[in-house]
């Protein structure tokens, strides 16, 4: 047995300890890799700090604000698109650089991260992400907001009139530059440092939580855990909800309020508010030891640390063994394509939510994002609660939990199918004319000497009250007046009137009356089909969890979060970033293409339901292949710690439970795996 060498610095906080009086140092622990503390810093009152319970809360705490980091992103991505006018694909370029992470540095972090001491790790992801919350929010500083106002001189995109109206001159004050490049390379990196802080905080952090785990309480603890962390997105949905509500300089009235495409909501100011927060948490979590008293390192690797250490051309060569076995798993690899699969499928859905219900229910952005987010996901802790609950109670073998995930992931492509036949009355955007099928014609012989511009989104309801034009411009008015809280626009010579034909008349500022009573129903069917497939999130944690060899921990981890953010989280933002424009009927023009301001609802309704719908059921397809191979999945439920056995660490036994709580919660950020 080798000789322990002892830590200077350990025998002085030794000395140091004996003088304390003996109620205070008598239950003091005596290894200093399970004592709470950092630097010189080790005080007798905060050891008592030192159980995995207290790491739970703060872990989970930081979890939440990880989950309503991506939440609040995706409610303000419409916001952000009109704001520094760029195309849905930019979008999804934006969301690609938090996978770029993970790519790069998901291997190296999987291997080396787990010898390190975890929690700083964790802690030091965290500060990442906090500047990456403030490098976000920093356009708003340097460009300020969008101010309408009559007069000239003020800051960047004032506008000359606040609508854009028929006196048959060049509008080029419409048409000032953008900061498209700078804001979009900000949010970019921004985005890209999250993708770190991400990385750090669930392959190193979850893994250090998950060693004093027992396998017989994995799935009650699993489910609480992957529900308390739902509330994160219904946190970043909330607080998106609440932000938007103030304009984006909420100290200035622009004269509309948030039904007007004009709006552009405070979004910057989540960014702030989740950084301050993250700090906040992020300091404890230094102060957590390197492990937790009682807990004995896994025999495997103890067999390991009395070796000789490995120089890094051995550890690189034992990794590339490693890679082999876990690319020669089956089950692994058919379970993890039906992650990729739903992965692509609903999270790429319930990224562009929001902009549906914008569009396809005429809700405002701060709205979209309510009803979006918080409705779903209670349901999806409700059910996680549930699965987790009944596999505890009930224990059912392999080939039946495999069955149940099928069944419960089946849901989720049917809830799809379902919403697409929800649907609003359609809207005719009056005196257009379409071009092809895929754009309208908003000119005409009657507004042709108009000289409009699409910079502006300002819907006008006509004489008639059910014709609907895009500005005052296009409906040939050439003057305005406000009467206490009632906007109209007159010798409009472009409206029509109750028989269809052109006439001169007066019109209204807003769409004409839209009524929809489908709403609810779209977010009951929708939260209903969540539910039912999140019963599967805890089955699909356990088997994830046992069909690994335990010393693969880490590094399986960092792997299957590369694949993810290959072959799922890159692809995503890029196909429906594309089927989102190509349903666009008119784009923000001036000088050059910018936000999409009208969609085909009927074409952008049936790409989103269909694709998603498609993935689901080709996850669904190799999760029967997973249940066909059930067989191979062992000890389920029982520890190999219990018995006679030689106690062993959950470090090594629990260890690719994480790589599916990779994918869920990062999911969950968002909807469900």
């Amino acid at each position: 047995m080798p000789t322990k060498v002892a830590n200077p610095r350990h025998n002085s906080l030794k000395t140091d300890f004996q003088s304390m009086e003996p109620e205070q140092s008598e239950n003091l622990p005596d290894d200093e890799e399970i004592m709470c503390g950092v630097g010189s810093f080790y005080p007798a009152w905060l050891q008592k700090f030192s159980k995995p319970k207290v790491f739970f809360v703060n872990h989970t705490l930081l979890g939440l604000l990880q989950g309503a980091f991506f939440t609040y992103l995706v409610g303000c991505l419409s916001t952000l698109e009109k704001r520094y006018g760029y195309e849905t694909k930019i979008t999804g370029i934006i969301m690609i650089s938090e996978e770029i992470s993970p790519i790069l540095f998901g291997l190296l972090l999987g291997y080396f991260g787990g010898k390190a001491h975890r929690p700083r790790i964790v802690a030091i992801g965290m500060v990442v992400a906090v500047v990456s919350c403030f490098i976000m929010a920093a356009p708003y500083f340097i460009y300020g907001s969008i101010l309408y106002h009559n007069s000239e001189g003020l800051r960047y995109l004032t506008n000359k009139t606040k609508h854009e109206i028929c006196d048959h001159k060049e509008k080029d004050y419409f048409c000032e530059k953008s900061p498209t490049l700078t804001a979009v390379s900000l949010l970019f990196f921004g985005n890209f440092l999250k993708g770190i802080g991400t990385l750090a905080f669930y392959i190193i952090g979850t893994s250090y939580l998950d060693d004093s785990i027992k396998k017989k309480n994995s799935p009650v603890y699993f489910g609480t855990l992957f529900s308390l962390r739902l509330l994160g997105p219904t946190c970043g949905f909330l607080l998106c909800s609440l932000c938007l509500n103030f304009y984006e300089d909420p100290f200035y009235d622009p004269g509309f309020g948030t039904k007007d495409p004009r709006w552009i909501g405070a979004w910057w100011l989540g960014f702030i508010i989740l950084g301050i927060a993250i700090l906040i948490l992020s300091l404890p979590m230094t102060l957590f030891p390197r492990r937790f008293p009682g807990k004995q390192i896994p025999s495997n690797l103890q067999t390991k640390s009395e070796e000789a250490p490995m120089s890094r051309t051995e550890q690189l060569k034992d990794m590339g063994k490693a890679m082999k076995r876990i690319a020669k798993n089956p089950i692994l690899i058919c379970h993890y394509l039906g992650g990729i699969f739903r992965m692509n499928g609903l999270v790429g859905y319930y990224v562009l939510l929001p902009k549906y219900m914008e569009m396809q229910f005429r809700e405002s952005a701060s709205k979209a994002s309510l009803y979006s987010g918080p409705a779903g996901l209670v349901g999806m802790q409700a059910g996680i609660l549930l699965g987790g609950i009944a596999i505890r109670k009930f224990k059912p073998r392999p080939r039946v939990m495999t069955g149940g995930i099928v069944i419960a992931e089946s849901f989720s492509a049917f809830a799809l199918i379902a919403c697409m036949c929800i649907t609003c009355p359609l809207y005719q955007m009056t005196g257009t004319s379409s071009v092809g099928t895929l754009q309208f014609d908003l000119q005409n012989e009657c507004n042709a000497d108009c000289l409009c511009t699409t910079k502006m989104y300002t819907p006008i309801c006509g004489p008639d009250g059910k014709s609907t034009y895009f500005s005052p411009c296009y409906a040939g008015c050439s003057a305005y007046n406000k009467t206490g809280e009632k906007e109209i626009f007159t010798d409009c010579k472009c409206v029509h009137n109750d028989d269809g034909e052109i006439t001169v008349g007066d019109a209204t500022k807003n769409y004409c009356n839209f009524e929809c009573q489908w709403l609810i129903t779209f977010v009951v069917v929708l939260s209903a089909g969540k539910l039912l497939a999140s019963t599967a999130s805890v089955a699909n944690a356990l088997v994830t969890l046992r069909c690994v060899d335990p010393e693969d921990k880490s590094l399986a981890l960092g792997a299957l979060s590369a694949v993810f953010s290959l072959l799922a989280f890159i692809p995503y933002p890029l196909i429906y970033g594309s089927l989102t424009d190509a349903s666009c009927l008119v784009w923000e023009e001036c000088g050059k293409r910018g936000s999409c301001w009208i969609y085909d609802s009927d074409k952008f309704r049936f790409l989103l339901h269909g694709v998603s719908a498609a993935f689901v059921f080709l996850g669904c397809l190799t999760d029967i292949m997973v249940c066909v191979l059930s067989s191979r999945l062992k000890n389920l439920y029982d520890d190999e710690d219990d018995g006679n056995t030689e106690k062993q660490s959950v470090d090594e036994t629990d260890v690719i439970n994480e790589g599916r709580m990779l994918g869920l919660v990062r999911m969950s950020s968002l909807t469900e795996a």
